[in-house]
């Protein structure tokens, strides 16, 4: 086994540590006589998740590009494919995950990084033992802690903020259906005999799912450093970088200058409740925001009654420049629908609104709010420019060059150089 903090003692090129470390069965002059460029690929089960990768790669100096399906000829160091798994059933999200990373194998990276939730929501088995199946992999090395946002593994028990998962103010609707903190049960029922808790220095298995235990940031560097070829690596953003941080140990000096464009809309969906504080905030100091009227989150046909809304919207952003549109009360009948009719009425709106009115910044907050909106506009590939904060990335769209487009996950808070009203 190969293991990167020997590697690092030799003074090797850049390119041929990576054929050493991740076995990929060509020699380093095959390779060099053979192709021009590796890249690293990530496979992301939401869009923010997506965009706080490829601000993870800027952050260490890479170049990067997202796209929303796998295409031929990309140039750049670290692709990340953003998929919208976490809001399917488990059949179709196991067959997403199978093709894209069929196809991400013919591209033929230095390796694929499979992106996780940090607090491990979503179909985190399932996903992965497709994607362990496909790559042809022994384990799975899953590593979902972010012990900078106080979010821990230990003894194979998920702590926030130093309190069990389960026990905290974030375990609410999302984890209703979960009685535990224990990681192992928290991947899957169906997985916890093949799964394992794991701490740095103890005996890893052969097979399986591997869940790191991970107290502090140190244990993030860790176990990025005993990665091998027969391992698939996971987890979250944190993982990941201290993974591009063990292959290339200075960060990007390059700051690009940040200019903000005039007219924002700020599309805030998720149901958080701090991001719905701040919102309220915002509302209560005399910014502009436009909540979604009940008439149109609760009608059978949204589509029949949003024209009045998106008009107001539309003139909202002419005189202010900077509009918020979001949900404040949750009070319908079909309680169990309103996700999915929250999405569905956010893309629709965004999408007419911006057949009135040209935007300079399109700011949304919520993975799966994000998707829906690219779905409805058609956009597929995004270029990461600035990480003003972990997970808050702002990028060019290939498809709408004259517009910014700016991701937050739900659960992380606005940086102030964007958040002004």
């Amino acid at each position: 086994m190969v293991r990167l903090w020997k590697l690092q003692e030799e003074v090797l090129p850049v390119r041929m540590l990576w054929c050493l470390l991740l076995n990929t069965r060509q020699d380093y002059t095959k390779i060099n006589k053979t192709s021009s460029r590796k890249m690293i690929a990530v496979i992301s089960d939401d869009f923010t998740g997506a965009a706080e990768v490829g601000g993870i790669a800027l952050r260490n100096g890479y170049s990067v590009t997202i796209d929303t399906s796998v295409n031929a000829n990309y140039d750049c160091d670290i692709l990340v494919i953003a998929t919208n798994t976490r809001s399917l059933c488990t059949v179709e999200a196991q067959k997403q995950i199978r093709e894209v990373t069929e196809e991400l194998l013919k591209l033929k990276p230095d390796f694929i990084y499979k992106k996780t939730d940090s607090l491990l929501r979503g179909k985190i088995g399932e996903e992965l033992e497709v994607q362990l199946t496909v790559s042809g992999k022994k384990k799975v090395l899953l590593v979902p802690a972010n012990p900078a946002m106080n979010r821990t593994i230990v003894d194979g028990i998920y702590y926030l903020n130093k309190i069990p998962l389960m026990e905290s103010d974030f375990s609410g609707d999302e984890f209703e259906r979960r009685a535990t903190s224990s990681v192992l049960d928290m991947i899957g029922d169906e997985y916890r005999d093949q799964a394992f808790s794991v701490s740095l220095g103890q005996k890893i298995p052969k097979e399986g799912f591997i869940i790191g235990n991970t107290p502090t940031n140190e244990d993030l560097m860790g176990w990025a450093k005993i990665i091998d070829d027969t391992m698939l690596p996971a987890g979250g953003a944190s993982f990941f970088n201290a993974i591009l941080r063990t292959i290339k140990k200075e960060e990007s000096a390059l700051k690009k200058e940040f200019s903000f464009g005039k007219k924002a809309l700020y599309v805030c969906g998720s149901n958080h409740l701090p991001s719905r504080e701040v919102v309220r905030e915002v509302k209560e100091t005399g910014g502009s925001v436009l909540y979604m009227p009940k008439s149109i989150l609760c009608a059978d046909n949204f589509e029949e009654n949003i024209t009045q809304w998106i008009d107001a919207i539309t003139a909202a952003i002419e005189q202010k420049d900077k509009v918020i549109i979001a949900v404040d009360t949750l009070e319908c009948k079909k309680t169990e629908e309103l996700s999915c009719s929250i999405k569905e009425i956010f893309a629709t709106v965004v999408k007419k609104v911006l057949e009135k009115v040209n935007l300079d910044e399109l700011l949304i907050e919520g993975g799966a709010t994000a998707y829906a909106i690219i779905e409805h506009l058609e956009y597929k590939k995004f270029y990461p420019e600035q990480e003003f904060a972990q997970g808050v990335i702002r990028m060019k769209i290939e498809e709408k060059k004259e517009m910014h487009l700016t991701l937050k996950p739900g659960s992380y808070q606005w940086n102030e150089s964007v958040w002004k009203f």
